[in-house]
């Protein structure tokens, strides 16, 4: 119900409790001592056992994710089996995602308000918007730095803006001339003539790699450039620098991208895979990448170098669908404990692997790693 008028209208709750730690009790069985401050009398001389937790605290992430787990199992909602972060309330079908001490939550006006609340009563919050269809509902809201927006035919996530702003910044790449692409593959004259990267260098790389490597989880056109910069992290390399560089570059014209989930009903998962085989000139190894989507609506992609030399694109590519199908199922198992369940299908354009896929055992491959033929139980 997207009706701005009716209690049964649908909303989403971005809420921030405060001083999270200190809501969940101590286990008297594993004790905790702080050091006194200095203005206490006993400063030196004694310690204080905690009742409660605090940040910095070795146990207060468990304590607090049992403190909140119980609270909400006590209002009715199921905990989530594959993440026990996720909750569902099959009486209000309102569905909660909580990370850290900010609980994010989907449902109708009426439910919201409700649960709302319950939480107040027990807990100190701050509310960071409440999105929704309704003149007086917010529009806009920051999730872990991402801006989410309300818009009249669904909504939209962008990734954080400030990231390609520090890259760019750390690069020292304002006003640079950028690129409409975001890496290019080395060629072989390339790869031979590459050389360590200057000790005093090296560091600057690994922080800059870091966070092309964070923003890339927002940003699919850049996963691959930004996954082959961070395999050379331990020993980087000229060339790594002038890849990252180029990425600089790149985001640099284009620094902002916009997700955008359009109102839709999805009959099923689908998720896609294909494979660059030995594509790494210096290793011989290939990269698997493939994206997930929820109807129309992109969920997940990836790109990442698979462990072992394949020996055929056959066997590269079934690398990719096993790990393309483990991520669907994962997926499919968060769904359910939103309370959806919804069918998975898996995409390849591989007919060796579709062959290896459909029968059982390995049949004539005799180099493929055996504990990846679970798929053929699907």
């Amino acid at each position: 119900c997207r009706d701005p008028a009716s209690d049964e209208c649908i909303q989403i709750s971005f809420l921030d409790i405060s001083r999270a730690y200190f809501n969940a009790r101590t286990d008297p069985s594993k004790p905790t001592y702080v050091a006194l401050p200095p203005e206490h009398p006993q400063h030196g001389r004694m310690v204080a056992l905690l009742k409660r937790h605090m940040d910095g605290t070795l146990r207060a992430a468990d304590g607090w994710q049992e403190e909140y787990s119980c609270s909400l199992i006590e209002i009715a909602f199921v905990q989530g089996l594959s993440s026990p972060c996720v909750f569902h309330h099959p009486k209000w079908r309102l569905v909660t995602a909580v990370h850290g001490d900010d609980p994010t939550t989907r449902g109708a006006k009426r439910d919201l308000d409700k649960f709302e609340q319950l939480l107040r009563e027990k807990y100190e919050l701050k509310s960071g918007g409440r999105l929704g269809p309704g003149a007086d509902d917010d529009k806009s809201a920051m999730v872990l730095n991402r801006v989410v927006q309300w818009e009249e035919n669904g909504v939209t996530v962008e990734a954080d803006p400030r990231q390609v702003e520090k890259l760019v910044r750390d690069l020292s790449l304002e006003g640079a001339n950028t690129v409409a692409t975001p890496g290019t593959k080395l060629t072989k004259e390339q790869a031979a003539a590459d050389t360590e990267l200057e000790r005093e260098k090296q560091s600057p790389f690994r922080a800059v790699a870091a966070r092309a490597n964070y923003l890339a989880a927002d940003r699919p056109e850049t996963q691959f450039a930004a996954k082959e910069i961070c395999r050379w992290m331990s020993a980087p390399t000229e060339q790594s620098l002038g890849a990252l560089k180029r990425l600089g570059r790149f985001l640099d014209g284009h620094r902002r991208l916009v997700y955008a989930y359009p109102w839709q009903r999805a009959a099923g998962i689908d998720v896609y895979s294909d494979t660059d085989w030995a594509g790494c000139l210096r290793t011989r190894k290939s990269t698997s990448g493939g994206c997930l989507m929820l109807g129309k609506h992109l969920i997940k992609s990836w790109s990442s170098t698979q462990a072992s030399i394949s020996l055929s694109s056959g066997e590269a590519e079934f690398y990719g669908v096993v790990k393309a199908s483990g991520i669907a199922l994962g997926y499919q198992a968060l769904l359910s404990d939103l309370g959806s369940s919804l069918p998975v299908r898996v995409w390849t354009d591989s007919s060796a692997t579709m062959g290896i896929c459909g029968r059982q055992g390995l049949g004539r491959l005799r180099h493929v790693d055996t504990q990846c033929l679970w798929i053929q139980q699907g």
